[in-house]
């Protein structure tokens, strides 16, 4: 038997749904282009047949996937880029998209109104092209602190200390790392022994 035969192209509901609904969108998005592009019109239709025949044969969705993303690489303002498609359930990917937004507007305008911020900011000595050069505007600035959040709060929801939701207005709920626990514990566990002994030296006087 083919290593093709033998290879798993299903994927659970859950995934397909995350994934679909964004070719789903961006159809919406496009359909005027669709009326004017028959080329454009033809690739939705190949789309659209693959998301039925997914609905209705999830052991081969994988397949009908790969179609849909060969069929729209070169489509314009394609939503799905190639390599970097996310595998973080959908609630962890919208709260990203969220958080990233109110971060690069709130850096950019960090940026422009504060000209020390300009002169002294630099590039992490992880980026090894650029390490310790300053950013060059705004825009560059911002994208360097929206991508340390997204992946410190990706770290957080793989660690399970974050469940991957956040509301502007109520924020989100941060667990402690398992060594901030152990060492909390532990501090306890002492301020219970102190208050023993003061219990026991009390009862002697």
């Amino acid at each position: 038997m083919s290593d093709n035969k033998d290879k798993d192209m299903s994927m659970n509901d859950e995934d397909w749904t995350n994934r679909i609904s964004k070719i789903q969108d961006y159809m919406k998005e496009q359909k005027e282009l669709a009326k004017t592009d028959e080329d454009v019109a033809d690739s939705f239709d190949i789309m659209k047949m693959n998301i039925k025949r997914g609905a209705k044969r999830a052991n081969m969705r994988k397949k009908y996937w790969s179609s849909i993303l060969l069929e729209g690489r070169n489509l314009p303002h394609w939503p799905i880029q190639k390599g970097k498609e996310s595998s973080l359930p959908q609630n962890v990917q919208d709260s990203l998209k969220t958080m990233g937004e109110a971060v690069s507007e709130a850096y950019t305008s960090f940026w422009n109104d504060n000209a020390i911020i300009q002169q002294i900011t630099v590039v992490s000595d992880r980026n090894k092209q650029k390490g310790g050069q300053v950013y060059t505007d705004a825009s560059e600035f911002a994208k360097g602190r929206v991508l340390a959040v997204r992946q410190r709060y990706t770290k957080y929801f793989n660690d399970g200390r974050w469940n991957g939701n956040y509301d502007s207005e109520e924020g989100m709920t941060i667990s402690l790392s398992p060594a901030d626990e152990t060492n909390l514990q532990k501090q306890q566990q002492k301020m219970n022994q102190q208050v023993i002994l003061m219990q026991l030296f009390e009862e002697e006087d």
